[in-house]
């Protein structure tokens, strides 16, 4: 077994925790957390992926992740991401990649996704999420098998809600729960795709959603050309609920 493994994460809540510490702790965090993973899932090797300085995304949409700009990073983070890429064997995703699509292209039958990252469920095969803890709860260790299914199911239900975090504008006044109400239903994905695209009303908005939300399959993978084979598989149908048939909680 292979592990991928999300290092933006380590490197973050290992400089996190050594705040006011020397540089040597956030390091030595990391080879622990690292380490702990490892062991956790079983794996005889691994593949520890850090994202690229630039990112296609934000070319697609320029306001991808702005709501993250002016915050304080750990004082540690880059120093600990630059020493993780010299000295423990992490890779820079290639150009204008992240590390989630990075891990989503190298996802296979023998490997296992190690992130804290609940977009990587859009990707089939073995999850691991590690220990996290705070004031008062702690979310224990999961493992995780996803289906092809499912993982689409989830990427169309983020395509519709979107997702605040990296500052994606979904339709506007539907939710989580309206989200995987709509889709439910669906046995496969070209019946949520022709919901989603009644849904948006605007084509090119929908693409430019769905390329920031998608988890890179391959190198070149775009959604621009997973949007023209849908078309072609659904004959540009239009069926399913409306958003208004949902528009009770």
């Amino acid at each position: 077994m292979e592990a991928l493994i999300d290092h933006d994460l380590v490197c973050f809540r290992s400089a996190a925790s050594a705040e006011d510490d020397p540089l040597g702790i956030a390091i030595y965090r990391a080879n622990q957390l690292m380490d702990s993973i490892i062991e956790k899932v079983g794996a005889t090797t691994y593949r520890a992926f850090i994202s690229h300085p630039t990112n296609f995304r934000k070319d697609i949409l320029p306001t991808y992740k702005a709501n993250r700009k002016g915050r304080v990073k750990p004082k540690h983070l880059q120093a600990l991401k630059d020493y993780a890429l010299e000295h423990m064997g992490a890779e820079l995703a290639a150009e204008g990649l992240e590390a989630d699509d990075e891990m989503s292209i190298n996802q296979t039958q023998d490997t296992i996704i190690c992130t804290l990252d609940k977009d990587l469920l859009q990707v089939p095969g073995k999850h691991f999420s590690w220990e996290i803890s705070g004031k008062n709860w702690t979310r224990p260790d999961t493992f995780f098998q996803q289906t092809e299914l499912e993982g689409l199911r989830l990427f169309f239900e983020q395509c519709i809600k979107g997702d605040t975090s990296d500052n994606v504008v979904g339709i506007k006044g539907l939710g989580d729960k309206k989200a995987k109400n709509m889709l439910a239903s669906c046995e496969n994905a070209e019946e949520m795709f022709i919901i989603v695209q009644d849904l948006y009303s605007d084509d090119d908005r929908f693409i430019r959603n769905a390329s920031c939300l998608w988890m890179k399959r391959f190198l070149e993978d775009n959604w621009r050309d997973r949007f023209e084979q849908f078309q072609k598989q659904t004959g540009g149908e239009s069926m399913g609920p409306t958003e208004e048939e949902f528009s009770v909680s």
